[in-house]
């Protein structure tokens, strides 16, 4: 006989929501960026991996969340990490940025909000995870305005704007290729000799080498459907005395087509040194992801007419110049790949580090370049739980307080754009905690970066920004019947 508690309740009503806002949520219909630099390539990328990584510098790609401190969270960026699961997890991510934007004469706030993230991940087998979600992969918002000269009395202002981006519905796998090497030992010729033997022992060392090795290696890939669409236009618009009519020039480029990519990563847990047993285990990482160079189906519209402004303001059409409807190409997105390290001393340290690259200077829309670059991104984030399992009935809050993770981290990147001889480059710094919701799995991890990106140098444009990412969690063993004895 089976029973229903209020608690699966809950999680079946949460999972309704998501599968809810997958069906009916699209990101590009509104961009979270506001930045002139997302004119250029896909747009403004989105950091990988969730809230819990977000904090911590953005680094994700050796992280595991295989025990009490990496329970909380989905790690999308790198798929080898779900074959740690042990509970399912479902994830809702919210975003807020404030940018400042400046060049050498005058500066502007612009604010952002928007839904981060949606997913779902959850064990199939001990060596085996999925995971399922809705991300931004990139998007595009800015609107730059520059008045120039023609002659004496001629005078044009240009207008750039852009909106929407491009968006990722991933289906995840990861499996641990060596899972099973203690059993096929228990099959071999070698543990017949030495159960006859009675090397016990030896046995049971060999048995927990071998564990360890199979727990140790997992291999993952996302499968993406990548849709979107992204508009850019210019205006020329020329001052009323000037016998001219303004003229605008306009793309709609929208993207569907399937994307790959994968990651691979080791793990061993050092449990004695020099034959000593030590207090808290201390667990080594490694990681990498990689994508490979991929041509994604597209189409573009584009329109480029004349026209002029009426008494009241509004736009008149004179001439239509140009216009073509679903002219069909492919953007190329660049090969990238990424290492990195982590290291976790029992439950209340850990650490993490990434180096990734983009190979950004192969990047085509529709078979043109936009003489991109290639770009690198170094990231570094600890965190720290005083004590995870303390209980004070006399003092909740002291209680509490102790089991809150705290985080920190920083990163830096080269970007891909290289504008008037000078390649950009961002620098952020992070801090946030994980935020124990009650003596179960659940969580709020909140984010919060302050970095900058450009330059005042060479008439560019310098950003001064503040991003906010608070993520909630639930995890739990959803899946697992209840019984009534």
């Amino acid at each position: 006989m089976h029973i229903i508690k209020n608690g699966c309740k809950l999680k079946l009503v949460l999972i309704l929501f998501i599968i809810h806002v997958v069906h009916s949520i699209s990101f590009a219909q509104s961009s979270n960026t506001s930045s002139p630099y997302s004119r250029y390539g896909v747009g403004d990328l989105a950091g990988k991996g969730f809230a819990q990584g977000f904090a911590m510098g953005g680094s994700h790609i050796a992280t595991q969340n295989d025990s009490t401190q990496f329970t909380y969270f989905i790690n999308s960026g790198n798929p080898a990490s779900y074959a740690n699961l042990r509970l399912t997890s479902a994830e809702l991510g919210l975003n807020y940025s404030g940018v400042q934007l400046a060049n050498a004469t005058s500066n502007q706030l612009v604010h952002n909000a928007s839904l981060a993230y949606v997913a779902l991940a959850f064990p199939v087998q001990k060596w085996w995870g999925s995971s399922i979600g809705l991300i931004p992969f990139s998007s595009v918002g800015y609107a730059i305005s520059d008045k120039r000269e023609l002659s004496s009395v001629e005078v044009v202002e240009y207008l750039y704007e852009g909106s929407g981006g491009i968006n990722q519905f991933y289906f995840g796998n990861s499996v641990k290729p060596l899972y099973f090497l203690p059993y096929t030992f228990l099959k071999s010729k070698r543990y017949a000799r030495l159960l006859k033997e009675n090397k016990k022992h030896e046995m049971n060392r060999i048995i927990l080498r071998k564990r360890k090795l199979g727990d140790g290696l997992s291999l993952g890939f996302n499968a993406s459907y990548l849709f979107g669409n992204v508009e850019n236009s210019k205006r020329s618009i020329f001052l009323p005395k000037v016998v001219a009519f303004n003229t605008r020039s306009a793309t709609s480029t929208r993207v569907s087509d399937v994307y790959f990519d994968y990651g691979i990563q080791y793990a061993y847990t050092f449990d004695t040194l020099n034959g000593r047993d030590l207090k808290d285990n201390v667990k080594f990482s490694l990681g990498a992801t990689f994508s490979a160079q991929t041509d994604i189906n597209a189409k573009v519209d584009t329109l480029t007419y004349s026209y002029y402004y009426g008494s009241s303001g509004e736009e008149i059409l004179r001439d239509t110049i140009r216009q073509t409807n679903d002219s069909k190409g492919f953007v190329r997105f660049p090969l990238s790949f990424g290492f990195g390290i982590g290291l976790k001393k029992g439950d209340r340290w850990a650490a993490a580090a990434d180096f990734a690259i983009q190979n950004w200077s192969s990047y085509q829309a529709f078979n043109y370049s936009q003489n991109l670059k290639n770009s690198m991104r170094i990231s570094a984030g600890v965190q720290y739980t005083p004590n995870s399992q303390y209980s004070n009935t006399k003092n909740a809050i002291e209680g509490y307080y102790k089991r809150v993770q705290y985080r920190m981290g920083a990163r830096f990147a080269k970007t891909a754009l290289e504008l008037k001889g000078t390649q950009l480059n961002e620098y952020a710094l992070s801090l946030g905690a994980g935020l124990p919701v009650s003596r179960g799995f659940s969580l709020i991890n909140v984010g919060v970066e302050f970095g900058q990106r450009g330059t005042l140098s060479n008439g560019l444009i310098r950003e001064n920004f503040m991003k906010v990412n608070v993520g909630f969690t639930i995890s739990d063993r959803w899946f697992a019947k209840s019984r009534i004895d």
